[in-house]
């Protein structure tokens, strides 16, 4: 099969001026040996070379980057569409033009929470007001912006005010995914929802797209699957992890990983940019394996015996891992969670 990365995580850097409990790759400092920008240069040529058609800018914090602007600039001369991810703190008047300047046209920016529920969660007072103030301006700038919201137990309750709240500044696209238990969440265990938390925001989304579908939601892919409202749940049905099959991860030190949310998985590392070109590593047999040749026989729990298992193939990658260590098994399934608990009535 020829599998083209499509879609790209890029962590520019691993600095960070906000301090998330739930933060996975537990950013704050910069990696031992970022990249030098002709060294992200290239990256970026490289990508685009490989059919890579949208590419999200990340970190830590991309602003915290030293090239973010030429990175940026290169990507969207090259034809790939460039959507950094930010926390919101340092995006101000300056940095917007600085933006609409590289070509960027499209934003998300991280809403956990209203008010103080957002500053604890992000560990930075008054860290709400200045990312909602800032928003504003990269809105009325006419840049377009999707606002990310992840999940916890500490504001699942909160999130049909988040939802309200949202639609009040004219925002139409929202980003809802759970919080994993990696990195700073697996040192906080109350952020920690269980499969029936999960079970309440999956319901609320479904809630909120069949009210209102002009208003664009997307369900994180770590949210799911098959559940009796699942035409509600996302625009198509889930056909499995794409990481390592169109979707990529790139690290501040050139590592190139499936997915950048796959974390403690030494093996997942599938080479580094210094070291080999990026189609090189690409283009190998012998790579994404976990991703690419993830076959049903290999599966276990319920997930072994599950009438979608060829579709589903044990879910988000990041989760399964998190969850058991393995690819093969995702115990915080939603439709295992109807099953177990008769609420499915399509489970035979």
């Amino acid at each position: 099969m020829n599998y083209v990365p499509r879609y790209a995580a890029w962590e520019l850097t691993n600095a960070c001026n906000a301090k998330c409990l739930h933060c996975g790759s537990q950013s704050g400092e910069c990696r031992e040996n970022e990249l030098s920008l002709d060294e992200a240069l290239h990256v970026c040529d490289q990508l685009s070379e490989a059919g890579c058609y949208h590419l999200t800018l990340m970190g830590g914090e991309f602003f915290l980057s030293p090239h973010w602007e030429q990175v940026s600039k290169r990507l969207s001369e090259n034809g790939v569409i460039v959507a950094p991810l930010t926390n919101g703190l340092l995006m101000n008047e300056k940095n917007i033009q600085k933006m609409k300047a590289a070509g960027i046209k499209k934003l998300g920016i991280s809403i956990d929470g209203l008010g103080e529920t957002h500053d604890y969660l992000r560990g930075v007072p008054n860290i709400f007001n200045r990312a909602v103030e800032h928003l504003k301006l990269a809105k009325k700038e006419g840049l377009n912006i999707a606002v990310i919201t992840a999940v916890s137990a500490v504001n699942l309750d909160q999130i049909p005010e988040i939802y309200e709240f949202i639609k009040s500044l004219d925002i139409r696209a929202w980003q809802v995914q759970i919080v994993e238990d990696v990195g700073n969440a697996f040192k906080n265990e109350k952020l920690s929802m269980g499969v029936a938390g999960i079970y309440k925001l999956a319901k609320y989304i479904a809630k909120f797209r069949r009210e209102e579908p002009g208003f664009k939601i997307l369900t994180g892919d770590n949210v799911g699957y098959f559940t009796s409202f699942e035409p509600y749940l996302r625009d198509h049905p889930f056909t499995g992890c794409s990481a390592g099959r169109q979707v990529v991860g790139v690290e501040a030190s050139g590592n190139i990983r499936g997915c950048l949310s796959v974390i403690g998985c030494d093996e997942c590392v599938e080479g580094n940019i210094r070291e080999r070109s990026f189609a090189d590593i690409w283009n190998d047999p012998t790579k994404f394996t976990h991703y690419r040749q993830r076959t049903v026989d290999k599966l276990t729990g319920f997930c072994a015996e599950c009438k979608y298992n060829d579709l589903c193939r044990a879910g988000c990658s990041s989760m399964a891992v998190s969850l058991t260590g393995t690819f093969y098994e995702n115990p915080l399934c939603l439709f295992k969670y109807e099953v177990e608990n008769g609420l499915n009535i399509n489970s035979k």
